[in-house]
Order: C-alpha cells, then structure tokens, then sequence
C-alpha cells in the first residue's frame, strides 16, 4: 500500500496532468475557431440579388430582414381623417 505523500503527490499530477490537457483541447478549438472566423471574414457576404434590389436604410434592422417595410419605401404619406362625432 502506498504512503500518504506518495499517494498526495500522485494525486497532484494527475491533476495536474488533466488540467494540461484541458488547456491543450481549449487552445486547439480556439485556433480552428479562428481560423473558420477569418475564413468567413475574407468571402464577400451577398444578400441583394439582381437588379432589383432596393438599398435598405442601415438604421433598420427589422426592414432588411423583411420582417417590417421600411420607412423610406411608403411613396405617399397617410393623411389623417377629422374625427367626427
């Protein structure tokens, strides 16, 4: 059986030796991570198709995913009604 510090020290390395490991695994996903980043950095991002796609304002988020209309794109402004009770 073994002595107490022998058993203590063994038990700091192989801590030790986990926390190595995590540390090399966390670095190299780190580095694959980076690299697919820069990859995606350098390839032209294209959303307008043809033609006919209309510049959107960059204030307008909602509006470039289509989910609302923009601002600029009504033509002719609403006009109110009088109330008439």
């Amino acid at each position: 059986m073994a002595r107490p510090a022998q058993s203590a020290v063994q038990r700091i390395q192989v801590g030790l030796l986990g926390l190595l490991t995590v540390l090399l695994f966390v670095s190299i996903a780190n580095m694959i991570l980076d690299r697919a980043d820069n990859g995606l950095k350098t390839q032209p991002a294209t959303t307008a198709t043809g033609p006919q796609a209309e510049p959107q304002p960059k204030d307008e988020p909602l509006a470039e995913l289509g989910v609302t209309p923009s601002v600029g794109a009504e033509t002719t402004p609403k006009t109110q009604q009088p109330v008439t009770n």
